[in-house]
């Protein structure tokens, strides 16, 4: 009897041990999230690799990630708004839609350097900034350089940004500050797309074009740079891509540990930009002189201002990037400007 009762009760026990057990696994199983990957470069290349390490790391966060590639990124910002996926990559241009705050990152000549991008991301991925990361159901759950953009232009003699005056840039429709910027230098803007945009300046329909420097080898510019371009040194913007989530689909938790990875991931990622930087024959780098640099920031801060008094900027994150410009060197003009940023 005694057997038979103590071994009812074992049964009892091993039924209650597999049901927690089950009942832990099951909690522990990763959520299944759709991912729009918006892929510049196509399946198989260095931003390919990137997304599938971060599909890795995502794992750890209680998601899988189920991505479907997208080479046009106004269509993934689209699909993400459709309902389509519950995670999206994208350019800055595109994020701005979902949070002006870190849609402004782009701003002309608001980060001069990398060490300034880095300080501003590290700013960004605390706890304290996750309330600015999000705008109603969608969240900021990442943000990952894409590389300083350049302007590219097939006349070495240039010495000055007001040596760019008369001459003829592409501008994407998605950028009304690019095209802004474009006037305000005194160019003529030319309307293109990322389809075509290097296509003309390679066949001469254009004489500049902006692009971060993996671009130079991928899209052959030397050939719209030949025989008498170069590329000015001072980069016109830091290209970023953001990724977008829809916070209630997301696990608890997910969006400040994504935002962490790609700061603590920006030296590996940056990388990959430096190397292809450094592949571009030295000689056709334009350096600015002294003047030139400082008639160059009084020209982008004044767009800065403007888009941010037509609301298309956002003025918490100027001020925030003019800041970081100023701790790192308080000799700008703009640090003691009555109009501050």
């Amino acid at each position: 009897m005694k057997t038979r009762i103590m071994n009812h009760i074992s049964k009892i026990v091993a039924g209650l041990g597999a049901g927690l057990i089950l009942s832990s696994a099951q909690a522990a199983a990763p959520v299944p999230i759709k991912m729009c990957a918006f892929m510049f470069m196509g399946e198989g290349g260095p931003e390919h690799q990137a997304l599938l390490d971060y599909q890795a790391a995502a794992l750890n966060w209680g998601a899988k990630l189920e991505m479907k590639s997208y080479v046009n990124d106004k269509i993934v910002a689209e699909e993400l708004k459709s309902g389509t996926c519950d995670i999206a990559n994208m350019p800055s241009l595109q994020a701005r839609a979902f949070n002006k705050f870190t849609g402004t990152l782009d701003a002309p000549a608001s980060m001069p350097t990398y060490a300034h991008l880095e300080t501003v991301l590290q700013t960004l991925a605390k706890p304290s900034a996750a309330k600015y990361m999000r705008n109603g159901d969608y969240e900021i759950i990442g943000i990952q350089p894409a590389g300083a953009v350049f302007i590219f232009t097939n006349d070495k003699t240039v010495k000055n940004i007001s040596d760019l005056a008369g001459k003829k840039m592409a501008v994407l429709d998605t950028m009304p500050e690019m095209r802004q910027l474009v006037v305000d230098l005194g160019m003529t803007p030319v309307s293109s797309t990322l389809t075509n945009i290097f296509q003309k300046f390679n066949n001469k329909a254009i004489d500049i074009t902006g692009a971060p420097a993996f671009v130079y080898d991928m899209m052959e510019l030397h050939k719209g740079l030949e025989p008498n371009g170069g590329i000015l040194e001072n980069p016109v913007m830091q290209g970023n891509t953001q990724f977008v989530g829809r916070t209630s689909k997301l696990p608890e938790g997910f969006a400040q540990k994504s935002r962490e990875y790609f700061v603590k991931n920006f030296d590996q990622t940056l990388k990959f930009v430096r190397e292809a930087e450094e592949k571009i024959p030295k000689d056709l780098w334009i350096p600015l002189g002294e003047q030139a640099q400082k008639d160059y920031r009084v020209q982008t801060r004044q767009i800065r201002i403007s888009f941010r008094d037509d609301n298309i900027y956002d003025a918490k994150m100027l001020t925030l990037l003019r800041k970081i410009r100023c701790k790192k060197d308080a000799t700008l003009a703009e640090c003691t400007s009555p109009d501050a940023e």
